[in-house]
């Protein structure tokens, strides 16, 4: 405590000591500097890593069992296609586990089995050997790892066909056409099974946006047809009673509290006008004829209109309409004035905001999602609305959504959904509907590229057939968006219900994808995918079924090995470079004391004399160099965590100055990761530490061998 108070003492900043102030402050503030970028940007970087290892595994798992060619060969596999208990079809891995029987073979019924086959893999007792359930039965017997779980897990090839219809978006405001424009994308993509129990899938789930809710609500009118335009204009040829009660459906997960106007802008209904008002307008004027009256929501509004170009034969003309009790008149800045017995269209501006209650009757009367009811209330510029409206050109801005069901319901969701599996387990469902076919999961990639929650579509597949290979189609449904992160085929990567995959794996040879079929194993700490591995081997050797199987990691597959192992060679190519920064800023240690010990020669020699020991010395000055070490690292790490608390405004006004998203979303997501990252505090903590202490021995072991007799003499 005595050498630690004189060091204290020593590092106090003094005038009469100014230059060993200002370079001992200088020090400390270096140490801040350099720990503070490093706890931050380690923190963000190990944030990144752990959310795409954990998108990773939630789309595959820590440890992932595929077939050999030893399986696909073996008489176990090849029985299913020659025996009538199996209808002549090879079966997946997820059949094989719940057959009641083994070996389907009936010799007196089933054709010979052919000379070429292995000779089947039989256990002592003669029966034949079953490697799927011993699988199954030996990933059972791994008690010590917490949450372990398995399933089966099936990916096959398809090309995803989709249909995007919109409501017309125009310059400037006009009727909605009888056709509603379409957009289409077509791409091959990899078709995988989703396993509902899989915990690690909700980290991946994007939420539902309310321009998806206004998607799925607009195409609850028409049904799946596959392809072609969507028509409007005959309502007869639509199913009314499929479209009510896919409406109540709808509406029973979803409470509408705000909608908003179209970019198109909205046919104010003159119902709704008050009997006197004033306004400024936006007249749109085609010659000489007024067309339109825009209706800014404020007075100030007028400009953006005005400024608008690509106007073709039309034109604008600002003015204010003035009415009193069923008279209109129209006054231009010309001091011209038209009076109308008719008022023209009045068109309120887009994007405005209108509080909304659904008028329940309407989901009986309605024949299409326009003609939707909704109790109305908003204002413009200033004057108070208040009525009854139609849903017709308008979107969803605000709505409580149900995702997280407590119980199986009556009338499925359009969307994704979650129920209770177990006490703390949540089962994750993709929903069927018969007008629009099966639910899937895209990766974001759909979304950036305009797809929304409702689009509708299917999945071609080539099948074999008596008169030869013909497309097969399954139709589908976006039923929500998954972030993949950065795993290289996420962008090609749709989810589906199991039998899906299951029937169009049906329609080609497994052996052709050898990965296509496999087990999935998860569990709760993905560190512990190495022990699992290697007590899987010994336990599938001891059962005799290794040659069956080959397990893998999640740093070993084929897909995502090379990205990880980039991650882990950036990483530590990372702390390398940390550590040699921090020697740098701790360098400055060495110089501060190498003067402070010049500056105390005086004193040294006094302490010298008194009694005090070289250890006593170095023990000084060393912890004069720790001080300052320690010092510098908390007011980083404190740096640190208040960036880290700030960090999405902080790259968010960074992202406004320069116009465009600093990070992009596709690879770091919506948000960067903000917590502080302890395994960095560590590293930061017990380099700076060791380096600071390494830095002032220097100078301590220069202050211990100073004589006080040469120190006194000299004086």
């Amino acid at each position: 405590m005595y050498e630690l108070s004189i060091a204290a003492k020593y590092l106090m900043p003094k005038w009469r000591q100014l230059s060993v102030s200002i370079i001992s402050l200088i020090s400390i503030f270096v140490i801040t500097i350099v720990v503070w970028l490093i706890v931050v940007f380690f923190s963000v970087t190990n944030g990144l890593t752990n959310g795409w290892l954990d998108k990773l595994t939630a789309l595959t798992a820590p440890v992932r069992i595929t077939p050999t060619k030893e399986y696909y060969h073996s008489y176990y596999y090849l029985v299913d296609g020659i025996s009538s208990d199996s209808d002549y079809s090879l079966k997946s891995i997820g059949e094989k586990r719940i057959a009641s029987e083994t070996d389907p073979y009936v010799d007196t019924m089933d054709e010979e089995i052919p000379t070429s086959w292995r000779k089947p893999d039989r256990l002592a007792d003669g029966t034949l050997k079953d490697p799927v359930k011993l699988a199954f039965q030996a990933i059972e017997q791994l008690p010590d790892i917490k949450g372990i779980a398995a399933s089966e897990h099936e990916t096959s090839i398809g090309n995803l066909h989709l249909r995007l219809s919109r409501p017309q978006k125009n310059e400037i405001p006009s009727p909605r056409t009888k056709e509603l424009p379409q957009g289409y994308i077509t791409q091959a993509s990899f078709i995988g099974s989703l396993d509902p129990l899989n915990p690690s899938l909700t980290k991946t789930i994007i939420s539902p946006t309310m321009p998806d809710l206004s998607n799925v609500l607009s195409n609850l009118t028409f049904e799946n047809e596959r392809g072609g335009n969507i028509d409007i204009s005959n309502p007869d040829s639509l199913n009314k009673e499929a479209f009510k009660d896919r409406l109540k459906a709808f509406f029973s997960h979803v409470s509408i509290e705000q909608l908003k106007t179209a970019d198109a802008g909205w046919l104010l209904p003159l119902e709704l006008l008050p009997a006197k008002a004033s306004w400024n307008v936006i007249a749109l004027l085609k010659g000489e004829k007024i067309i339109r009256l825009i209706l800014p929501k404020e007075n100030s509004d007028l400009s953006p209109w005005l400024k608008r170009k690509n106007l073709g034969e039309y034109n604008l003309k600002a003015g204010k309409l003035e009415i009193d009790g069923g008279h209109y008149s129209l006054s231009f800045a010309d001091h011209s004035e038209t009076k109308f017995k008719t008022l023209p269209p009045l068109v309120a501006p887009e994007g405005m905001m209108i509080s909304a209650e659904l008028i329940s009757n309407s989901l009986v009367t309605a024949k299409n999602s326009s003609d939707l009811l909704f109790h109305a209330k908003f204002s413009i510029q200033g004057i108070p609305f208040a009525g009854v409206i139609r849903y017709n050109n308008l979107e969803i801005a605000r709505a409580k959504i149900s995702t997280k069901l407590s119980e199986a319901p009556e009338q499925m969701p359009f969307w994704a959904y979650s129920l209770p599996a177990s006490e703390h387990k949540l089962s994750f469902n993709l929903p069927a509907q018969p007008a629009f076919g099966e639910g899937i999961l895209l990766p974001r990639s759909f979304r950036d590229s305009g797809a929304l929650i409702g689009d509708t579509g299917y999945i071609s597949y080539q099948a074999p057939s008596p008169s030869g290979i013909h497309e097969q189609q399954t139709p589908v449904f976006i039923a929500g968006f998954y972030d993949p992160g950065i795993i290289p085929i996420g962008g090609k990567y749709v989810l589906a219900n199991q039998h899906v995959i299951t029937q169009i794996r049906a329609s080609y040879n497994q052996e052709d994808n050898p990965a296509g079929n496999g087990i999935n194993v998860r569990f709760d700490d993905r560190e512990k995918a190495d022990k699992v591995k290697s007590e899987l081997l010994k336990k599938f050797d001891d059962m005799g079924i290794s040659d069956y199987w080959k397990i893998e990691t999640y740093r070993e597959f084929e897909f995502t090995r090379d990205v990880i192992q980039q991650l882990q060679s950036d990483k530590h190519l990372f702390s390398l470079l940390a550590a040699l920064i921090i020697i740098v800023a701790c360098s400055n240690i060495i110089s501060m004391l190498i003067i402070l010990v010049n500056d105390k020669k005086t004193e040294i020699g006094i302490l010298r004399s008194m009694g005090a020991s070289s250890l006593s010395m170095a023990a000084i000055f060393g912890s004069c160099g720790i001080i300052m070490g320690v010092t510098g690292s908390v007011a980083g790490i404190l740096a640190a965590m208040l960036t880290l608390k700030n960090l999405q405004p902080l790259v968010n006004f960074i992202s406004w100055i320069q116009g465009y998203e600093m990070f992009n979303p596709l690879f770091y997501g919506e948000n960067l990761p903000t917590d502080l990252s302890f395994e960095t505090l560590t590293f930061v903590i017990a380099t700076t530490g060791a380096i600071s202490l390494i830095a002032g021995m220097i100078p301590a072991i220069k202050a211990s061998l100073l004589k006080p007799s040469a120190i006194l003499k000299a004086e």
